[in-house]
């Protein structure tokens, strides 16, 4: 069912077509309240995810959502080792033509306005983190009394189940920061883990796309060209269409809590391994005593999930920010 609390949040993420999605979603949804947006380098480098997020928001009319730029290197590396540069295009957003944004990025860090937020708020926040997670753990590390401000993490990352999308264990995400991932599984916050074995299945097929684009509004149509790319990409590269919406699930699960199932088990990120760095090594069977640290993605409704974002992005904008 729906929620009707008003969840507040803080996106983090490194647009990307399926982020950009996300936070199109998060914009739309009735029960969401985005406080910021703050951008971290993955899918593409840091000056060009921090512009597509606000590309993307202004384009669909979000001008009082502010976009902040965080960390352009992992924690403990010099570089990333990869980007999404196959899937997503040179500029992390490759297909439809988006203009340049009209809202400036903000001066303040990401991870200056992640712990600024949560110290100052009288309520908890949510963290939505749908890259890797170096902006979250930094935070955690430069001020942990934020943690206890934290309501819940929504993580898109991450393989325990099925195969990975970077080798056989390891998913795009949490293979680019592995020791940020650690920190953020052992923060002892409340986590909820969106990984590939339910995003791989919360997809969209052409006829859901060309739904979509019927629709004919200014944002489904985007979207849906948005998708004609990232579908694409998958075909050259994979030989079959699909569009697996990744990051919209960690946020199509806080409007509606019964479309994804989860299990509450103990979990911990490798990082002393180059072949497993970032892998998830879940107690999946319960024969350990390590009290459970988070809730791993089992089932999603996909009928549901399509038609919330056909739903959504059609509806207009509404502030909750005045």
């Amino acid at each position: 069912m729906e929620n009707k609390k008003i969840t507040k949040v803080i996106m983090d993420c490194d647009p990307g077509h399926d982020d950009a999605i996300a936070l199109l979603l998060a914009s739309r949804a009735d029960n969401i309240q985005i406080l910021g947006v703050t951008t971290v380098q993955g899918n593409s480098e840091i000056k060009y995810t921090a512009r597509n997020a606000r590309r993307v928001l202004d384009y669909a009319g979000v001008t009082d959502v502010e976009v902040y730029m965080g960390c352009p290197k992992p924690m403990m590396k010099e570089h990333y080792r990869l980007t999404g540069v196959a899937i997503h295009g040179e500029d992390g957003l490759g297909g439809p033509y988006i203009p340049d944004p009209i809202t400036p990025v903000k001066e303040k860090h990401a991870v200056n306005f992640i712990i600024d937020t949560l110290r100052a708020s009288d309520e908890k926040i949510t963290l939505v983190p749908t890259g890797p997670l170096t902006n979250i753990a930094t935070a955690f590390i430069m001020a942990p009394d934020i943690k206890e401000k934290v309501e819940r993490i929504i993580i898109m990352g991450g393989v325990v189940y099925t195969d990975g999308n970077v080798n056989s264990s390891n998913e795009f995400n949490l293979f680019l920061d592995p020791e940020a991932a650690k920190i953020v599984f052992n923060s002892g916050c409340d986590l909820y883990v969106n990984t590939l074995d339910v995003t791989m299945k919360a997809t969209f097929e052409k006829e859901d796309v060309e739904r979509l684009r019927a629709q004919e509004d200014k944002v489904s149509v985007i979207v849906a060209e948005l998708m004609d790319f990232f579908g694409n990409s998958h075909e050259e590269l994979f030989n079959f269409f699909t569009i697996p919406l990744h990051d919209p699930v960690c946020v199509a699960m806080l409007i509606d809590d019964s479309l994804v199932e989860y299990e509450h088990v103990w979990a911990d990120i490798s990082t002393k391994d180059e072949l497993t760095a970032g892998e998830i090594v879940a107690d999946i069977w319960h024969l350990t005593d390590k009290a459970p640290n988070c809730h791993i993605s089992r089932k999603i409704d996909r009928e549901k999930f399509v038609n919330m974002i056909c739903d959504h992005m059609k509806k207009p904008y509404k502030s909750k920010n005045a």
